[in-house]
């Protein structure tokens, strides 16, 4: 296989892909040993007339997010399918002309195959190189409770009732690598998947943590009784902002998974699992088993035994509002701003609706900070803009 036109990065969603595409829009232009140029690219909106951003322009869209990064959009929700797939042809044609090799990145992708199948017959099979990143089934389904699920079910045993049980990443990525001219990259996100995607291309990207975390118990129950902060599912700005700029809520992770629904998983975990053995590498199946949890049950027995986890803990408030608070501090400095006054921590005896009261206008005000941050950010760019104008107008004008 030649070297490829694209790159495509898919997801799995739960599996570092925040944190792969912060490091991404962070630094949009890299270069490998050998002198290979890469782009991360955007497109920012999926209208006609869209176009491609490159280098500065990708770091200030991400700095003007809430979620301080740029994606592509996924085809299921968030755009015209064909508009992207124009745009993808597009950064593919620009890359052949200028001599890089363009990287788009949509965590939804992964569950789209027959559509990119489809299309990519339709350009001629060109050679494109599709990474992944991969939980264990049972892992990965409890993490996408706590994102997903919870937020519109009354328990997970309802959400799974609703069809969330079908996990199938692992068959999504068989039907990936059976396009013609497709090279698979799997991984385990873990330790660090920024690194992990760097050393695949050899190049070198910046740490950033992990941006889309699990959310501390206590928070997720705050939200769950404060909806006006996150109004559903896969609206999760606000803990976007939340682990930008504030600590870590010291406790249990989340946790919903029962020994019940370990056995119902039993034959989907079997069929993805082969199926991912079926088309990686030997040294991507050794990644992969390097967390046991891929092919025994035991790793989760500890939290099987302690139980779900509890979202409405007043004792783990006080630590919530400590990090919130120091969450404000943090982008009230970044933004040239003074610390507004703020609540003081409730006593241990107060109420649930005395917390929720008190956390909600600490909340308030980190929004506010975090906006003031960002909105500096887009009028920074505007600048730059304005003054790459007038150098164009006064080059021609010479």
């Amino acid at each position: 296989m030649t070297d490829s036109h694209i790159i495509l990065h898919v997801g799995a969603p739960k599996c570092g892909s925040s944190a792969l595409q912060t490091a991404l829009t962070m630094t949009p232009d890299l270069e490998d040993a050998a002198g290979r140029r890469y782009r991360y690219t955007f497109c920012p909106t999926a209208r006609p007339g869209w176009h491609l951003l490159y280098g500065a322009e990708v770091q200030r869209a991400g700095r003007r997010s809430k979620y301080g990064y740029a994606s592509w959009p996924d085809l299921r929700k968030d755009a015209d399918p064909a508009l992207v797939f124009r745009a993808l042809q597009k950064a593919c044609r620009t890359g052949l002309r200028a001599g890089h090799v363009p990287i788009a990145s949509c965590e939804g992708w992964i569950n789209s195959p027959e559509v990119f199948a489809r299309v990519l017959a339709e350009w001629g099979h060109p050679p494109v190189d599709v990474v992944a990143f991969l939980r264990p089934p049972v892992d990965w389904v409890n993490a996408a409770y706590w994102q997903w699920g919870i937020w519109h079910a009354p328990s997970i045993d309802a959400w799974l009732q609703q069809g969330n049980l079908h996990y199938r990443l692992g068959l999504d990525l068989e039907a990936w690598s059976k396009i013609p001219n497709v090279r698979l990259h799997v991984r385990r996100p873990q330790p660090d998947v920024v690194q992990k995607f760097a050393e695949i291309y050899g190049v070198t990207l910046p740490g950033v943590g992990m941006p889309n975390a699990s959310s501390s118990p206590s928070l997720i129950g705050f939200l769950l009784r404060n909806r006006r902060f996150r109004r559903s599912a896969h609206d999760s700005s606000v803990e976007f902002i939340v682990q930008r700029w504030c600590p870590p809520v010291p406790g249990r992770k989340p946790w919903a998974i029962r020994a019940r629904h370990v056995h119902l998983m039993r034959q989907v975990t079997k069929r993805n699992v082969d199926a991912v053995m079926r088309v990686v590498s030997e040294a991507e199946r050794q990644d992969l088993l390097g967390d046991p949890r891929w092919v025994q049950e035991k790793p989760y027995h500890p939290a099987i035994l302690a139980g779900p986890t509890v979202v409405d803990d007043r004792t783990e408030l006080p630590h919530l509002h400590a990090a919130l608070l120091q969450g404000v501090r943090n982008a009230s400095e970044a933004a040239g701003a003074a610390v507004p006054a703020l609540p003081d921590c409730p006593a241990a005896s107060a109420s649930l609706e005395h917390w929720d009261s008190v956390l909600a206008s600490v909340m308030d005000a980190l929004l506010a900070a975090d906006l003031a941050v960002r909105q500096q950010a887009g009028e920074a760019g505007a600048k730059d803009v304005r003054r790459r104008v007038l150098n164009m107008l006064a080059r021609r004008m010479r």
